[in-house]
């Protein structure tokens, strides 16, 4: 098992230099993780995680322990924490925290396999987002519908002749 956690190191001289100890997500990068891990697969509450186990947090959600604990230390920082994947169970997933202004933070990152560093997922981010729109698509019920209706009305023209 692969982890990164993201926790800073907020002392420095005995003061805090950061109210909140994980980096902040910018627009952009947000939208690079989103087109990586497209499956919002877990919303745990701020009562959630305080008033549960991490052993509990492990058998419901699959997260290993050590995340548990890390995501318990952040749940006092955010509102709610989200468990974002790839379409694949338990690919290669990130923890974001929100908090009640609806700002993220990256929390930790866990995988099976080596982690992809970001600086490769972000310069394959074009090819994440293909991907992601050629899935909705293809599972998008209007894209049938319409599909279908052009076919008809295609043969329909045909036999017209």
């Amino acid at each position: 098992m692969f982890m990164e956690n993201y926790r800073l190191d907020t002392m420095i001289g005995g003061r805090a230099q950061n109210v909140i100890p994980y980096p902040k997500l910018s627009d952009d990068d947000w939208q690079t993780w989103k087109a990586f891990l497209p499956v919002k697969s877990v919303l745990l509450s701020k009562k959630v995680l305080l008033n549960n186990t991490k052993i509990f947090l492990r058998t419901a959600y699959g997260i290993p322990l050590d995340l548990c604990q890390e995501m318990v230390r952040g749940a006092g920082h955010f509102e709610e924490i989200e468990i974002w994947r790839k379409r694949q169970i338990r690919k290669d997933p990130i923890a974001v925290g929100l908090t009640g202004s609806r700002e993220r933070y990256l929390i930790c990152r866990w995988g099976m396999h080596r982690l992809i560093p970001f600086a490769t997922i972000k310069s394959r981010s074009g090819l994440y987002h293909m991907q992601n729109f050629g899935v909705m698509l293809i599972t998008s019920e209007q894209f049938w519908l319409s599909t279908a209706a052009a076919t008809i009305f295609g043969i329909a023209y045909i036999a017209t002749w």
